[in-house]
């Protein structure tokens, strides 16, 4: 049950909104975060009232933080490394990925990564993003890319860099749960079970890490349905 509405002044933004010359986009888009919260908060509160009339769990959230896969990251790193051979091609990766995570520290803000393919970006780029999140207090990290032959490929990367099947949503159309859950059950993973919990959470993006297609994000933002608009909590 979702306790009682904070007084009215507790209601009131921790920090001053920058308030700029174009309010055709700020001020709608605050409105459609708040919306989202109270839409997310609605289904959740529908989910939980007939999970407990059926006395069945809420299987949602209990994953692991971004702390703790932060700190999976640099064995797996590390052991990458001591397999690399000594070639300037392996030199330049290891100089961006300590670019990258040197420049963690740094405000939140928008940064740029410019490497040739074959550079090392997709550990370099996870790198930077859970230790900045980390370091900022942030909730999640959401990784976009236009294709999903990319996303196939960056959420397999993860999910063996961070040592983790549930802590990642690979979120585009044309995943298959169906499909998933049976190749999970086939190799005897109890993660068969954890495939249903990341299908919920791909309602509102509710876990630490989440890797879907620009045309996903878009519509998390931009989506004129109830149900799209869920993702937005992750923003907000």
């Amino acid at each position: 049950m979702a306790g009682d509405l904070p007084p009215v002044p507790a209601l009131n933004p921790a920090r001053q909104w920058k308030r700029g010359d174009d309010k055709g986009f700020a001020q709608p888009f605050l409105v459609r975060m708040l919306f989202s919260c109270l839409v997310d908060a609605d289904f959740g509160e529908t989910e939980r009232f007939y999970a407990e009339a059926r006395s069945e769990p809420m299987d949602r959230g209990r994953y692991c933080d971004l702390a703790t896969l932060r700190d999976r990251l640099p064995s797996h790193l590390a052991a990458k490394r001591a397999k690399a051979d000594p070639t300037p091609i392996n030199a330049l990766r290891a100089e961006v990925l300590d670019h990258a995570i040197a420049r963690a520290a740094l405000p939140p803000g928008l940064f740029t990564l410019t490497v040739p393919t074959g550079g090392g970006k997709t550990l370099a780029s996870l790198s930077f993003a859970l230790e900045h999140a980390v370091r900022h207090g942030l909730r999640r990290v959401v990784y976009v890319s236009p294709f999903t032959s990319i996303i196939e490929q960056t959420a397999q990367v993860f999910r063996n860099a961070l040592s983790t099947e549930d802590g990642i949503l690979e979120h585009h159309v044309s995943f298959d749960w169906d499909a998933a859950r049976t190749a999970r059950e086939a190799d005897g993973e109890e993660g068969a079970d954890g495939l249903g919990k990341l299908r919920r959470a791909a309602e509102n993006w509710d876990v630490p890490i989440v890797v879907t297609t620009a045309v996903q994000f878009i519509h998390s933002l931009f989506a004129n349905r109830t149900s799209r608009c869920r993702s937005c909590t992750t923003f907000s």
